[in-house]
């Protein structure tokens, strides 16, 4: 059986609201988390995403906060790319990994076509829907990498 669960990391979860609405009319359940410590305790619970829509620009607390400043550059601005690494390195792969921000970076574009995730410009709810359109068609059994 298929993943039905969608986990998305957002610090500002109401204006997603939209988007919680638009999956689940497709038959999926939205987990909402607000930080990169709550991203890594869904990940690590068991359950099984369909995909992960993760919001660049959240907090992190406690150990990720310094695990983050260690790593420098654009993961600690841009802390949303731990958790999509992460989520590749236990075997979400490609377009099952989302990754959004208001900013269009080139240096996260770097690092998103390297993790082979998808990013999208937030703010654009229209072209939003359209990726995720495309993403849920992606079978993720069938990706290699």
């Amino acid at each position: 059986m298929a993943a039905t669960e969608v986990l998305i990391l957002d610090d500002e979860p109401h204006l997603l609201d939209w988007l919680a609405e638009y999956l689940e009319a497709k038959g999926y359940r939205t987990t909402f988390v607000v930080d990169i410590s709550s991203a890594m305790a869904a990940l690590r619970s068991g359950t099984q995403f369909r995909i992960l829509v993760l919001d660049l620009n959240v907090p992190a607390t406690g150990e990720y906060s310094e695990l983050l400043r260690e790593r420098g550059s654009v993961y600690e601005i841009y802390r949303g790319l731990y958790v999509a690494e992460q989520a590749r390195n236990m075997g979400y792969r490609g377009r099952q990994v989302i990754v959004y921000s208001v900013h269009d970076v080139d240096s996260v574009r770097a690092v998103s076509d390297r993790l082979r995730t998808t990013y999208i410009t937030k703010g654009r709810p229209r072209i939003f829907k359209e990726e995720i359109d495309q993403v849920l068609s992606f079978d993720p059994s069938e990706a290699r990498g």
